[in-house]
Order: C-alpha cells, then structure tokens, then sequence
C-alpha cells in the first residue's frame, strides 16, 4: 500500500463508532483461523479457499513478482507458484472460478491504480494447482474502463456465467462496480460496463460458491447482497486494521477475513442465511438490481447500518486524512525535484 491509503487508513481506523465492528476483534462466532507464518507473505492482499483441499492461497500486492502461496490450514506455506513472463503491476485481489470444462481456475486482478494513470488494466487466469511449488500456464486478459482509469481492489468472479467484475476504490463517496463482457478476447482490450456501485474503500469481494450471495470488504466492515447491483446490507466480521481480502471457505458457510502486514491473521466468520438475515435492515438506499443495471449511481452514498451514509465523524477524518496526503505528495515531489 503507498502513502496516500496507508494514511486514509490511520484516519478511518482512529475512529470506531457505536455499534461497528472493532479492529481485530472477532464477534462471538468468529474466530481466528491462522496466521501467515511466511516472512516472504508480507503483504497480503488477496485469499481465497482450495477447491481440492483444505489449504488455501494468498499473493503479495505490487512489489513482488508474479506469484503465489499455497498455505495449509495453520498458516504455513506448502507451495509457491510463478506465472513465468507475467508482470505484477499492483495485483490486489483473486478470485476462484472453473473454466468452460469445469476445471477449477483462479484469477488475479492487476487492477490496482492508485494514481488512476493506468489506460488498461487486467486479469490473469491460471489453472488452479495443488501440488508443490512450480510454473503455472497463464492466461492474460487486459480491461480498460469506458470513463478513464480507476483505482480497484475487489475482483470477484460470478460462478454460474464466469463473468469478470471489478469493484473500484474511491475514498470519499461510493465507487462503482463493472462488468466485463460475457466473452473475453485475449487479444484485444476488453471494455467494462458499469452495473452498479459499491461503499466508499472498498478492498475485496467474492461470490458464494453456489452463486447465491456477494460479500464485499472495506476498512470499514464487511457488507453482501442478493447479486451484482442489488443493494449492499452491513454485517459484522472481525475487521483487521488494514482489512483487504474477503472471500468463501469451499461449502459457503463462512467468509475468510485478512490483512496486510507480515505475519497476518485470516479470520474465519459465518455467511449462512441465517448469519446474514438479521442485517437486512441495514440496506444501502441505493438503487436496486434492476435499476442499477441500466443507471448506476456511484456519487450516492451507502449506509454502514446508521440512518443515512457514512458517519460525520468517518467523512470528516477521511476529508482531514485527505489534506495531509495531498500535503504529504506535495513536499516529496518538491524533493525529488
């Protein structure tokens, strides 16, 4: 993470208001799953679980090379992968999916742009491996977006049409959720539609396996709706203090929740019917799937559970956190003159 988010999230985190999830504190039915015991995984920004088996995989954001980690169910790391010739710009999240065979395949979202200077993004698509470490085949499909370029963290995969989606990260306001077209050409730059919008800072999101559900994260708290464009509704995970991978275990009974950092926790939290219906009454005022389709609204602000958007006290340290990095990028330009 570079310096403008690192600072967003020292504000957003010196603020926790009534009725939020605490940083790092897991609610009565979550429980901390393992941590990351690889020094080499020390920026994790992405998980999500095996199809084969009970480990599961993670990648370090940009700075590392294209690879990465298969890690067992206590944290320790059974293999490392390459994509051979593959760059990482700034990956930042992945998801899980089959290919039209029905074999199991993972994505990896080069979607990163925190200066928005990116023409095109993309995504890679690897067979999924469960052996020990080795080169992986790959496959690279580039987006761009129809409006000029975003910054985006949460990648998710629809199971049922393997239609891509990206989610983009804005810091103030709601950001908006693209859709890729239903056939992607791995030649030419494939042009994302928007479908709908998602909460301000927005790092991860997922699909249930079953294609039933979508939970998206943010520093703030976790959220999930119906589809792609339906109304996002709050519940309550434990929140690392740098939160940025969401996803679900193999059967879709419970999220995986982790951070950045070296050696970081992965917390395991229930997403069953039950677990999530008594936050429905936490709706985004948002428009609805079928509205959102056609008219997005990202300039519209989604409820975390209060009456109406985002708290004061949230908008105005984010607004503060915003100044000092605008300051902050001002003197080191003015250093490196």
């Amino acid at each position: 993470m570079r310096v403008a988010s690192a600072v967003v999230v020292l504000f957003v985190s010196a603020w926790v208001a009534p009725g939020q999830v605490s940083a790092a504190s897991p609610g009565p039915t979550s429980s901390a799953l393992f941590r990351l015991s690889d020094p080499q995984i020390d920026e994790s920004s992405g998980i999500a679980a095996s199809s084969f088996d009970d480990t599961f995989y993670t990648f370090n954001d940009s700075g590392d090379s294209a690879r990465f980690f298969r890690v067992d169910d206590h944290g320790n790391t059974a293999a490392i992968y390459t994509l051979r010739g593959a760059k990482n710009i700034d990956w930042e999240d992945m998801a899980t999916g089959t290919d039209q065979g029905g074999k199991p395949v993972l994505y990896f979202g080069d979607i990163g742009d925190n200066d928005r200077v990116r023409k095109e993004i993309a995504v890679y698509r690897v067979p999924e491996p469960h052996g020990p470490s080795a080169e992986v085949p790959w496959a690279k499909y580039r987006f761009a977006y129809p409006d000029g370029p975003h910054d985006a963290e949460a990648l998710l995969v629809d199971p049922r049409s393997h239609r891509i989606y990206i989610a983009t990260k804005e810091l103030l306001g709601a950001g908006t959720l693209y859709e890729a077209p239903s056939a992607l050409s791995a030649v030419n730059v494939n042009m994302l539609a928007p479908v709908g919008s998602d909460p301000p800072l927005t790092t991860s999101a997922d699909f249930a396996p079953d294609g039933s559900r979508v939970v998206l994260l943010t520093y703030l708290g976790a959220y999930w709706a119906d589809d792609v464009g339906a109304a996002w509704h709050r519940f309550d995970v434990p929140l690392p203090s740098q939160a940025e991978a969401i996803a679900y275990v193999r059967d879709g009974s419970a999220v995986l929740v982790g951070g950045e950092g070296a050696h970081a926790t992965v917390y395991r939290a229930p997403a069953t019917t039950e677990s999530l219906a008594p936050a429905a009454s936490t709706a985004s005022p948002n428009v609805g799937p079928s509205a959102a389709a056609h008219s997005p609204r990202p300039s519209q602000a989604l409820t975390t559970g209060r009456s109406s958007g985002l708290p004061i006290g949230v908008i105005i340290l984010i607004a503060v956190g915003a100044v000092v990095v605008a300051a902050l990028l001002v003197v080191r330009g003015r250093r490196t003159r």
